[in-house]
């Protein structure tokens, strides 16, 4: 097997093995834990305390593989998921209901958090050091996954009871790190951890400027991206209430969530193909656009076929930002910092976002409904197309005077 067959399968295999572990650590957070006598709030404590973790665990594991030769983002990927299968093994042998197994299961959401950037991070350096490798497929690959994968664990726990999450935690789990060992070393020990000159300092004044001061967009940038995945979230976590309002049922649910999932796909997969088409900074505005146009049409979806419609429209709006937003901090970033962009993006999205949308979410529908949550999830949508038009505008400006 080649270089490039060995770096494609084996990444396919980390999203597809990665997104089957996420999905039993994060959606079947509360199936599990409410099964050993936890309440709501120490389940919503252990999300909520397990997403801000990685919001500080992303970066620190970035700035380390940038400062420590030996733990480069593919071993620190290996390491982090060594880390959660010995936590799974220790959540076996708790006691229901002890502190413990809080604890444990917080350490485990905290770290599948983290782990996305870091795969994304080992895709980029990859492309950065001159090579193919299609990150929308992988990423798409892992999307439809981890839906399949949902479906066919509601079947597993309703027949052999919850105690199984964690045993298929640990057996796709082992299988995620060899598919992580496999991906070719030399481009993760290498050029990631290179210092090369970026586009902002080109006379090498690196060390004596700031991460954000290299890259003033980012601020706007990654401030736009929580606020998309505030809105995403609250479309996402609290769609069975969408679908309730609509008179429709978990088989409505599960309809809805299948066609989020298969309208991912293609367009991931095409991603690359698209970016020679359309630079990327268009179509970040053209994805926050669409996110915004969901967001609204959320509101409005008081019907079941309206319901599929707006998970339809996931096709411009997640499916495009996705891949869309790791391309964007691979482009304008230089290699040397890619690692802590990618990091800090997956802090913004998956870390800030969700917590926010989670918590905003669920505190606006319990006391006002569904719909003014949809509103505040559309209007904080809108704020953030705006300020991803900006800093697409403002990141531009460089290379308009160089």
């Amino acid at each position: 097997m080649n270089l490039a067959s060995r770096a494609k399968i084996s990444y396919i295999l980390s999203h597809g093995l990665f997104w089957c572990t996420y999905c039993i650590s994060w959606s079947y957070t509360a199936c599990f834990l409410t099964s050993k006598g936890y309440n709501s709030f120490t389940v919503g404590l252990v999300t909520g305390l397990g997403a801000i973790t990685s919001v500080i665990l992303q970066p620190v594991t970035a700035a380390l593989a940038g400062k420590i030769p030996f733990l480069t983002d593919k071993r620190n990927a290996i390491i982090l998921k060594i880390i959660s299968l010995v936590t799974a093994v220790l959540i076996m042998a708790g006691f229901p209901g002890s502190l413990s197994i809080a604890v444990l299961f917080t350490v485990l959401t905290a770290i599948d958090a983290s782990i996305p950037s870091i795969l994304s991070t080992l895709a980029t350096s990859y492309i950065n050091s001159g090579r193919y490798l299609n990150y929308g497929a992988a990423r798409g690959c892992g999307s439809l996954t981890y839906s399949v994968f949902s479906l066919a664990l509601g079947i597993m726990v309703s027949h052999a009871g919850t105690d199984i999450l964690m045993i298929l935690y640990i057996f796709f789990g082992v299988l995620c790190i060899l598919a992580i060992a496999a991906f070719p070393a030399n481009v993760s020990e290498t050029d990631n951890n290179s210092v090369s000159d970026n586009p902002v300092n080109p006379s090498g004044s690196r060390e004596r400027t700031g991460f954000f001061a290299r890259y003033p967009y980012l601020y706007s940038f990654f401030a736009a991206s929580i606020l998309l995945y505030i809105g995403h979230n609250i479309y996402n976590i609290f769609l069975i209430n969408i679908v309730n309002r609509a008179g429709g049922d978990s088989v409505n649910l599960g309809t809805a969530l299948a066609i989020s999932a298969c309208v991912e796909l293609p367009v991931m997969a095409y991603f690359v193909r698209l970016e020679n088409k359309i630079p990327v900074e268009k179509l970040m505005i053209i994805s926050s656009i669409i996110f915004t146009l969901k967001a609204f049409s959320a509101i409005f979806a008081t019907s079941v076929p309206a319901v599929y419609v707006v998970s339809f429209m996931q096709i411009g709006a997640f499916a495009i930002f996705t891949p869309g937003s790791v391309y964007f901090i691979c482009k304008h970033l230089s290699p040397s910092d890619n690692s802590l962009g990618q990091a800090l993006l997956g802090s913004c999205t998956l870390g800030l976002g969700g917590t926010l949308g989670n918590i905003l979410g669920g505190f606006i529908i319990d006391r006002t409904g569904i719909t003014a949550a949809l509103v505040v999830a559309a209007i904080l949508s809108a704020f953030g197309a705006i300020l991803i038009a900006a800093s697409m505008k403002t990141c531009m400006q460089p290379h308009k005077t160089t």
